[in-house]
């Protein structure tokens, strides 16, 4: 049976998902390696927090992240617009399809 990651995990299902002891986990979020959220006496981890873990403790240094401020973001987004003649191909093509 093939079990569905969940976006936001207790620490077993964490463990779970990293292929890690469960007190691996805790001592990640007390060393502050890992974010999460207590709620009442129990701690939730955003999926998230353990991909950003992943990549942090990655083993090839010359692998780097870009960072885009917002307006770089919204160029990229202008630029994926379609012009009006496109955007009635896709309509057409949609129409015919469905």
């Amino acid at each position: 049976m093939i079990e569905q990651i969940r976006e936001v995990m207790t620490p077993e299902q964490a463990a779970d998902y990293l292929q890690v002891n469960r007190e691996t986990i805790y001592r990640y979020i007390r060393e502050g390696k890992l974010v999460a959220s207590k709620l009442g006496r129990t701690y939730r981890l955003p999926k998230r927090s353990l991909e950003l873990l992943l990549w942090a403790t990655r083993t090839r240094e010359d692998i780097t992240l870009r960072d885009y401020t917002g307006a770089e973001i919204a160029g990229f987004i202008e630029a994926d617009q379609l012009d009006e003649e496109t955007q009635q191909i896709v309509t057409r093509f949609i129409a015919a399809n469905a």
